[in-house]
């Protein structure tokens, strides 16, 4: 009896075993695909807000290009989802985190930031982080009040967090992060738009761009 019964049972289980693949392979597929479906969302959520909230100036004269520039109002909510999504990516935990948001972003608490991507044809000219820089990032407010920008070169894995949400060519231009004081920034702030500028000897320059967050 014993010698017949065991042979049942496990044809019984072998029978069965291929359910139980299957299915374990439905779950893990499912889980995979949640997972990229939620990477997703959160991707084109930020960079929503990042389209949102850019702009773009192109200053010639007499046909020549003098510097082409765009820019971002970097919003909390940019900010957070981008350190989030890095964080992720490279498994961070939370202390790691907080020390990407407070290191690679300079996410001081009273600081608002844009990023911008400036281009000009004269490669030694391109030096908006030295203090003798040719070219003057600044912040107008409606009352002709200006405010100059800290501005620090992004490079290497900075400028991927960025990056990675924005269609930019930057071949042909330097990334920086310009830093302002949150007081001048709302004082620089009229009916949700700033105004950046960029000055020079050759020319100048203005982006407006939105501070306010985009329509739900």
């Amino acid at each position: 009896m014993s010698d017949h019964r065991e042979p049942r049972n496990w044809c019984t289980w072998a029978a069965f075993l291929p359910s139980v693949l299957v299915v374990t392979v439905l779950i893990l597929s499912g889980c995979q695909t949640f997972g990229l479906v939620d990477k997703t969302v959160e991707e084109n959520r930020i960079k929503t807000h990042m389209k949102w909230h850019s702009g773009r100036v192109e200053v010639y004269r007499h046909f020549r290009t003098i510097f082409r520039a765009r820019a971002v109002y970097i919003s909390d909510e940019i900010r957070l989802g981008a350190v989030d999504w890095e964080a992720r990516t490279r498994l961070m935990d939370p202390e790691e985190k907080e020390e990407l948001y407070r290191n690679t972003f300079k996410g001081e608490r009273d600081v608002h930031q844009l990023l911008l991507g400036f281009y000009t044809p004269e490669r030694d000219l391109n030096d908006l982080e030295e203090t003798d820089t040719s070219w003057i990032p600044y912040l107008e407010s409606p009352d002709g009040t200006v405010t100059r920008a800290a501005c620090f070169s992004l490079a290497g894995d900075e400028a991927k967090i960025y990056m990675r949400f924005l269609e930019w060519d930057l071949s042909w231009s330097r990334l920086y992060v310009l830093c302002f004081p949150r007081d001048s920034m709302e004082r620089s702030e009229g009916d949700g738009w700033v105004k950046l500028v960029i000055s020079g000897p050759a020319g100048q320059g203005e982006i407006l761009l939105r501070t306010d967050p985009p329509p739900h």
